[in-house]
């Protein structure tokens, strides 16, 4: 029985699983759609588990952090590596988007294609698009802050509500410091403890959810679009797995493992990103492989990989910088060195804004980074819509590594043993 269970969460497994949809959706769009329910019903269930193991650990990160007086020094280096974070990823996005010309280098084909999409775009004056034009990102962002009814949150799933509500929660109990604070942490971790060994189980059905999931994800992409648009999609990738590469470096300089060994204890987290596309969904796998492949002191990993899902998500950052650059050349728009800024300042407040805005709501955020310019937005969000199914899941995979590596920065502390992260891995 053992060797089945490590036989469904072989790396070998997950990557042929995911093969195997992507076949399905590309060669089988008919068969994909059936497979959609089934992908669908298994991101639901791990969303289910996700919220209670967001909530509890916040909370009890927090609090016990608070207790123990270290709490400072951990955010103070939370909020640095955030703000360079953010930062280096906007300009890698723009750096890449002008030096391979998304925009501009487009064939004679891609250029009708797109042509006529943004024809379309542009006549369709819709309320739908007159909405997205007008989207208040920042102040979305405040009011998806401060939940009115904290129940109502989570039964809607009010991701970025729950956390504000669980971090005043974690901080007072930490403030409190009193004997019932303690027995109330405790519990805490109790259901913590109990919500990540229900997850556990769930994946070990992880091979045939991620299968299933592929499959839709491929199969609903216009691929007229698509390859009109492969240029941008191409730069996108390349300019995800430098960040991952950057992401894995400091890992692995972190954590005292080797390069090898640092990816091997990152394989879960990154498959069960790019399987689900959803940074939440991958809590608990990026929590497992620090606190038992890394050895990151478990308070620290449980209040910082929560807390950084929602507002460290240099993968949105970097989409909205590259894509912005690519309407840009579209419309044949010369930036200067102020209109850049606006749009590195624009795709950071954006990207920080889409975590708590949901589908179309958050591709619009793009509104940040092209109003000001003076560029539309209707057209933007058509294309992005177009390719958000095949880069989602890349994106997803920056986010989450990029909250590991802003964990074991955070920590700051090696394992001093190498030999005991190679027996855990």
């Amino acid at each position: 029985m053992k060797n089945i269970t490590s036989l469904l969460l072989s790396p070998w497994i997950i990557f042929i699983s995911v093969i195997i949809g992507s076949f399905i959706g590309i060669f089988n769009p008919d068969v994909a759609y059936t497979l959609k329910p089934f992908g669908s019903i298994y991101l639901q269930l791990l969303q289910m588990l996700v919220l209670p193991v967001l909530m509890t650990a916040i909370i009890s990160g927090l609090g016990r952090l608070f207790i123990s007086g270290s709490a400072k020094d951990y955010l103070f280096k939370v909020l640095l590596f955030l703000i360079m974070n953010l930062l280096i990823a906007a300009a890698i996005g723009i750096s890449l988007g002008h030096l391979g010309k998304v925009g501009s280098s487009l064939g004679s084909q891609a250029q009708i294609t797109l042509g006529k999409t943004i024809s379309s775009a542009e006549s369709n004056t819709s309320n739908d698009s007159q909405n997205i034009n007008n989207t208040p990102g920042i102040y979305i962002f405040l009011q998806a802050l401060v939940p009115s009814n904290i129940f109502q949150a989570l039964v809607n799933g009010d991701n970025l509500a729950i956390l504000f509500f669980s971090i005043m929660l974690g901080i007072s109990m930490g403030l409190l410091g009193s004997s019932s604070s303690h027995t109330a942490l405790d519990v805490v971790d109790a259901f913590y403890s109990a919500f990540l060994a229900a997850i556990n189980w769930v994946m070990y059905l992880l091979p045939f959810g991620l299968c299933c999931l592929f499959a839709s994800q491929i199969a609903q992409v216009g691929l007229d679009v698509f390859w009109a648009m492969s240029t941008l999609v191409l730069y996108i990738y390349c300019s995800a797995l430098i960040l991952i590469f950057i992401y894995t470096l400091l890992i692995y300089y972190k954590s005292n493992a080797t390069y090898l060994q640092t990816l091997s204890a990152l394989r879960q987290p990154f498959f069960v990103a790019l399987g689900t596309a959803s940074s939440f969904a991958s809590i608990p796998a990026a929590l497992n492989a620090l606190q038992e492949k890394l050895e990151v002191n478990r308070d620290i990993s449980d209040l910082i990989i929560p807390l950084g899902m929602t507002i460290n998500p240099p993968g949105s950052v970097l989409y909205f910088a590259i894509a912005g650059t690519f309407i840009a050349q579209i419309y044949n728009v010369s930036l200067d060195f102020s209109q850049l800024t606006i749009m590195v300042i624009g795709a950071l407040f954006a990207g920080i804004s889409s975590a708590s805005a949901p589908g179309i709501v958050g591709l619009s955020m793009i509104s940040m980074v092209l109003i000001p310019l003076g560029l539309p937005v209707e057209v933007a969000v058509i294309l992005l819509i177009a390719i958000d199914p095949i880069v989602d899941p890349i994106l997803t995979v920056v986010n989450v590594l990029s909250n590991c590596a802003m964990t074991l920065f955070a920590a700051d502390t090696k394992t001093s043993d190498s030999e005991a992260v190679l027996d855990n891995i």
